[in-house]
């Protein structure tokens, strides 16, 4: 792996206080160089430009100027209180921000009743460092602490010298995974992303809980299905509305505690021709803990993992059923030891159907995926359902899903697979596994 720094360097970083105390820690070999101090603008833009080519960026790009200009403007007290508490507000269930919905939003506080976000960055107020800026930044820029997640859960207010990573949306982070990071010293370096740090730090990226939809109505109804139609917008910028990835994928089930795993059994015939109860996803879980940081990295925060069902019915509406799953705090997902992390089930109560074969045919193929945003793309799922002459039926469904998502592979669900209460199959994609039984 690539040394980041030199092992005589060293640099103090004061992260983030919980409470009233201050939790600091001491970095190693991090600054790859170092420029002087930042004089009349909140960015030092020599050393922003050398790093910004190294990682293979546009030196002029918005996104890394906002990250040097909330990097000095952090030093204001009113400011930190500003990013701590839209942090907290958690807009979409994950702990990060809109500059585009905050920027026109006052930072209170005794000296600053009247500045907004905006100003406080690149206004001409005396009170900031400050640049006139008529930078276009795309609306879904975000501001989101992150880290180790068991040190996120406390969380109540940043500290002046936290660390600033920048992702583009831009950066292919397979292929090069070291990001511009701003200390409030004015030092600009690099992160390796694939490292968590061992302090919280806030990264400056792409909001993914939301999905950008034209305002154009024919262009709506062409590209995104019923639910988006129905559902109010976030908010617009004018060209788009945008809408919480929930909408877009129907809701999905809420959370229960664990059910019962095993056990019963004893009868005879199909169990769901047993009764006339609704199937139900009842827990998730990845296949493994690479399988999780696969789909979604520290820096991403919780992931947004939802699924489609594909049927035999001949009902369009039926063939293909989107549902999420419900947003929960990443080390939900997971079990960790002082050695080792383990994957770990969430408990859901997601309602697919009462399964009647002559409705859904006698299987049904669910394909999953991690919700990553972007554009979007089309893929196309097969599937082959028995006729009930002895042969069967192929069909090749088309979907659109979002550009960056991450495929997390399929299952086959046969109609006669256990799902009483007590006694349901779990089954697998080749990164998820999932319970499936019938309502109780």
């Amino acid at each position: 792996m690539k040394t980041l720094t030199p092992p005589t360097i060293q640099v103090k970083w004061n992260f983030v206080r919980r409470g009233k105390k201050l939790f600091p820690v001491l970095i190693s070999g991090l600054l790859l160089f170092s420029c002087s101090d930042f004089e009349s603008t909140p960015d030092n833009q020599i050393a922003l430009e050398a790093q910004a080519k190294k990682s293979g960026l546009d030196p002029n790009d918005p996104g890394l100027t906002f990250a040097a200009a909330l990097s000095q403007g952090l030093k204001n007290e009113s400011l930190r209180k500003f990013v701590s508490q839209n942090i907290q507000d958690q807009f979409d269930g994950d702990l990060n921000f809109l500059y585009f919905t905050t920027k026109s939003q006052s930072l209170g506080g005794p000296n600053s009743k009247s500045v907004t976000f905006e100003e406080a960055l690149f206004g001409s107020q005396s009170n900031f460092r400050s640049q006139e800026s008529n930078l276009e930044f795309d609306p879904l820029m975000q501001v989101a602490l992150r880290g180790n997640d068991e040190q996120l859960i406390d969380f109540d207010e940043i500290d002046g010298d936290i660390p600033i990573l920048y992702i583009s949306p831009s950066q292919d982070l397979e292929d090069n995974p070291f990001v511009p990071m701003i200390l409030s010293d004015g030092n600009v370096s690099e992160w390796d992303i694939r490292n968590i740090p061992d302090q919280p730090v806030l990264v400056v990226s792409q909001n993914e809980r939301l999905v950008k939809v034209p305002k154009n109505p024919s262009a709506r109804i062409a590209t995104y299905d019923a639910c988006i139609q129905s559902a109010t917008p976030y908010f617009s910028d004018g060209t788009n509305d945008f809408y919480f990835y929930t909408d877009y994928f129907c809701g999905g089930g809420g959370l229960i505690g664990n059910p019962p795993v095993g056990g019963g059994g004893g009868t005879t015939g199909c169990d769901r021709d047993l009764n006339n109860k609704s199937d139900h996803v009842n827990q998730v879980r990845f296949a493994t803990f690479e399988e999780l940081l696969r789909a979604e990295r520290w820096q991403d925060g919780e992931p947004e993992v939802y699924f489609i069902v594909f049927t035999g019915s001949s009902n369009a509406n039926l063939q293909q059923i989107r549902k999420n799953v419900p947003i929960v705090a990443r080390n939900r997902w997971k079990n960790c030891s002082i050695f080792q992390c383990h994957a770990a089930w969430v408990e859901t109560d997601i309602e697919l159907f009462h399964w009647e074969k002559s409705n859904y045919g006698e299987i049904f193929t669910i394909r999953w995926f991690e919700f990553d945003g972007g554009g979007t793309r089309t893929v196309t799922t097969g599937m082959s359902t028995p006729n009930g002459l002895g042969g069967t039926n192929n069909f090749q469904f088309s979907s659109t899903i979002n550009l960056n998502d991450v495929d997390l592979g399929t299952a086959v669900v046969e109609y006669c697979s256990k799902a009483a209460l007590n006694d349901f199959k779990i089954h697998s994609s080749s990164s998820i596994l999932f319970g499936l039984r019938l309502d109780d």
